[in-house]
């Protein structure tokens, strides 16, 4: 494009003018980035600055004692998890051989859940959830005085958490300590009826696996007195919300 002859004498200073204009604009700009730099670094801007923080404070959250103890826990979980699934197929296993292979599978899984549940108290010593879990596979590996102790320990740290009672129960049916097992029923009766209900089921099936004696004639009889006792109650509650005890 040709300019007009009296406009030509313009041009020189017209380019002089972009230039200068170009160059001020530069300096603007690093201007309002100098001066937002600082608020962007501290999480105030968005963009990358804001992500950068974000995400650096979600990681140091993800370390954290109980974030790592709970990630340890749902892994030992996971581990009882494939164990029951073991057990429910040796229950259904008609050859010999089968079903103790099985039971050995879901055995060293338990095994995996002890160490688990280990871990997540080392990383977080107040998780009771995790201090229940480990004397449940600590159970169910025979390691009786172990699980009880490690039930202690949940209901140390929180005693209205009742599944640990009712796990505990369990642990001294199978050492035999029947007074135990009675007052711990009379906790849950009081106070979760489900696992009241569950430690009765434990408490019937103990009884009929054991030989005729003494010490378990007096509990069965303590204990058809109490299923009596919970039908009352129950009736009772049904008609006016009373409870007996």
């Amino acid at each position: 494009m040709k300019l007009a002859p009296d406009l030509r004498r313009f041009v020189p200073d017209f380019r002089v003018a972009r230039a200068a204009l170009r160059r001020l604009a530069g300096w603007a700009l690093i201007a309002v980035l100098l001066a937002a730099g600082p608020a962007l670094a501290a999480g105030g801007g968005g963009g990358s600055y804001g992500g950068s923080v974000g995400d650096a404070s979600s990681q140091r959250s993800s370390r954290s004692p109980e974030a790592v103890a709970n990630r340890r826990h749902r892994t030992g979980l996971s581990h009882k998890q494939k164990a029951w699934k073991f057990e429910a197929k040796a229950a259904k296993a008609e050859d010999a051989d089968d079903r103790e292979a099985l039971l050995a599978k879901a055995r060293r899984a338990y095994e995996k859940a002890i160490a688990a549940q280990t871990a997540a108290l080392e990383a977080f010593p107040k998780h009771y959830e995790a201090a229940n879990e480990l004397g449940y596979a600590l159970r169910k590996t025979g390691q009786y005085e172990k699980a009880i102790a490690s039930y202690d320990r949940a209901l140390a740290i929180n005693d209205l958490f009742y599944p640990a009672v009712e796990y505990r129960a369990e642990a001294y049916l199978a050492t035999g300590r029947l007074d135990e097992v009675k007052r711990s029923y009379m906790v849950l009766f009081r106070n979760d009826r489900a696992l009241a209900e569950q430690l009765m089921a434990a408490m019937d099936g103990w009884l009929a696996s054991q030989a005729d004696g003494a010490a378990q004639s007096d509990f069965a009889e303590w204990l058809e007195e109490r299923k009596a006792l919970a039908k009352v109650d129950e009736t009772l509650s049904r008609n006016n919300g009373r409870s007996w005890e």
